[in-house]
């Protein structure tokens, strides 16, 4: 009887939309978080903005951001076969995809903002983008190597204390466009083994592909979190098995993967994005409460993104 009270009130305030959404949480949560569940979601039908973090308010999309991150550790320590590594793979963008389809056509998808704040093109290491290469990649295989399918944004750091020496301070890295941060790595030590030390990966929205952005001095982003082109993802730092040896320069190491029609990801060169990609000097700080849910419905993620994104960033 209880439960059938906000089933009713939910249902004459948003008809059959709520509907789906609502029976997902009664049938996939325990009761406890099954109320916290549905008030959030009435309070998010009729504007009240809640001060508690809750990056996903969908537990099937709180499940895929879970699966992305166990997927990325089982592969790294090859607890699972490259072929079971990419059928899951496959599952989880089929669910990312129907929650954040891509409805942008290719002339209408923004410029990027540059990754580092205060730098510029001329940090990209190798002439013209050459330190993009790709011989054998295969993001399910951990014993797959050979290749360097992004590129290194350097910053000035003669002494390797990850504070740029021209600059006299640290220097951020920032979302280069409109996305959701789908997992992130903050806790590296120099006796952990893993390539890319403290990361943090983000779907984006416009061009429906992963941003992988490698070896943070620290990562200031939630899973889950809404990010805009130039907030603030973290640090450049030097955490990672190779980026830690003094050999090694201090820098922002940057994949994109597009995720093809099969629903797999596949590396590409956006040197060509960076050279007009808009400069800017300072970070801008990600929204970890859910006040945007007065301009984006956050119950209805399947709308056409051109919807939600206009939406948040007029509310921005």
């Amino acid at each position: 009887m209880v439960i059938l009270v906000p089933v009713f009130l939910i249902s004459c305030i948003g008809k059959h939309k709520f509907a789906k959404r609502l029976s997902n949480i009664i049938k996939n949560t325990s009761i406890k978080t099954m109320f916290i569940h549905i008030a959030f979601v009435l309070c998010s039908a009729v504007g009240i903005t809640s001060d508690t973090t809750l990056p996903f308010s969908f537990y099937d999309d709180q499940i895929l951001l879970n699966r992305f991150k166990t997927m990325l550790i089982n592969v790294r320590e090859q607890n699972v076969s490259p072929n079971i590594a990419e059928n899951e793979f496959i599952e989880i963008f089929k669910g990312i995809r129907e929650s954040y389809p891509n409805a942008l056509k290719k002339e209408e998808v923004s410029t990027l903002i540059f990754p580092l704040t205060k730098s510029n093109i001329d940090a990209v290491g190798g002439k013209g983008g050459s330190g993009y290469f790709v011989k054998n990649f295969n993001l399910f295989d951990f014993k797959v190597n050979g290749s360097h399918p992004a590129h290194d944004i350097f910053i000035f750091d003669l002494n390797q204390d990850c504070i740029d020496d021209k600059k006299n301070d640290f220097v951020d890295i920032v979302s280069v466009g409109n996305g959701i941060v789908l997992a992130i790595e903050k806790d590296w030590t120099d006796s952990s083994a893993f390539r890319g030390g403290n990361y943090v990966w983000v779907y984006d929205f416009e061009r429906g592909g992963l941003w992988y952005y490698a070896h943070h001095r620290k990562v200031v982003v939630d899973v889950g979190q809404i990010v805009k082109a130039g907030d603030k993802l973290g640090e450049v730092g030097r955490t990672g098995f190779n980026a830690r040896n003094k050999r090694s320069d201090t820098h922002l190491h940057l994949m994109y993967l597009k995720i093809n029609q099969d629903f797999l990801p596949e590396p590409i060169d956006y040197y060509a994005w960076l050279i007009p990609s808009k400069i800017i000097k300072e970070s801008s700080e990600a929204r970890k409460k859910r006040k945007f849910n007065v301009n984006i419905d956050p119950l209805a993620p399947n709308n056409k993104f051109k919807i939600l994104s206009t939406r948040f960033l007029k509310a921005a």
